[in-house]
């Protein structure tokens, strides 16, 4: 099978998204298929990856837009299937009268999550969840020192990512018993933190979550939120809101069983929690994420099995 994820008009960047395209691409390559990814821009430099291509081939089976920019150019295509691969409700880009208008343009509606179906199903458009999955080389390296909690938080410059939330748990918890690290696109030197990696490795973004006793993630309006699965593949506690867009609650944070969820916003709620953590949450977290979501391997397979039962 011939698959490739359509970039053009957003292209590949140094973020979660573009990686994910990434790694799936080279799994589905892995498991037989030819994949590529088209782009006029490849500025993605966290690991070495296949060149990109300018162009939709025609010799496709399958075409997948990645984002709500590349919609039009799949429509147009002629690719006998043509799917869209939504991985967030993108209202930072287009209005929501424009994405309903797309999620009910023709495409095959494939999401990353159950908080993004549901919410497709409000609109009344159908849709099938397909995880990216989750990889293999996430570990616990056992980095966390015995003397402070430490609590890791991630840092992107869009607002949904709520930054300054952790900035105010860091002043309701002080200092005395717990400290703070983040990582993120753009590096941050706020007083309270101890340590910030601006475009980590995959090797030293391990060492990050494995140096964490809990990871902080008080985002919104997210597809699958997957720096909660990375950090708690390494052994973290995950500490989250009860937004329903924030890409935990429906698909792998669920609350008093896998996840420490606080009240909406309620920061001092999350600090109460944190204060009183409950360690047994993270073994019922990995056992989770194991059973339920799986290996990236083994959801690209049920991604070519779905493509290729479209026609049966």
């Amino acid at each position: 099978m011939k698959i490739a994820f359509n970039t053009l008009n957003s292209g590949l960047g140094n973020g979660g998204g573009s990686r994910t395209v990434i790694l799936c691409s080279q799994t589905l390559e892995k498991l037989g298929c030819r994949s590529d990814i088209i782009a006029t821009a490849d500025n993605f430099t966290w690991f070495e990856h296949k060149s990109v291509i300018s162009h939709i081939s025609s010799d496709l089976d399958v075409l997948i837009a990645t984002a709500c920019t590349t919609v039009e150019s799949t429509l147009r295509s002629n690719i006998p299937i043509k799917a869209w691969y939504i991985r967030g409700h993108e209202i930072w880009m287009y209005t929501e009268e424009q994405l309903i208008n797309l999620y009910k343009s023709g495409l095959i509606n494939i999401v990353n999550s159950y908080g993004l179906k549901q919410l497709l199903a409000v609109y009344g458009v159908d849709s099938t969840v397909i995880y990216p999955g989750i990889d293999d080389f996430w570990e616990n390296r056992n980095l966390r020192l015995k003397d402070k909690i430490r609590v890791g938080c991630l840092y992107q410059k869009k607002p949904t990512k709520r930054w300054e939330d952790f900035v105010k748990l860091s002043k309701i918890l002080g200092h005395k018993d717990y400290e703070y690290v983040g990582f993120g696109d753009t590096i941050r030197n706020d007083e309270f933190l101890i340590d910030f990696k601006c475009n980590p490795t995959t090797s030293e973004l391990i060492d990050f979550y494995s140096s964490c006793h809990i990871f902080f993630a008080p985002t919104e309006l997210e597809g699958l939120f997957n720096p909660s699965i990375e950090a708690a593949s390494c052994g973290c506690l995950i500490v989250c809101g009860d937004e329903q867009m924030n890409g935990m609650i429906y698909d792998y944070a669920f609350q008093d069983n896998t996840a420490m969820v606080y009240e909406r916003k309620n920061i001092e709620h999350a600090a109460e929690l944190i204060k009183n953590p409950n360690w047994n949450l993270i073994e019922n977290m990995q056992r989770h994420l194991k059973d339920n979501i799986g290996t990236r391997e083994k959801n690209m397979k049920k991604l070519v099995e779905y493509f290729g039962g479209i026609n049966d």
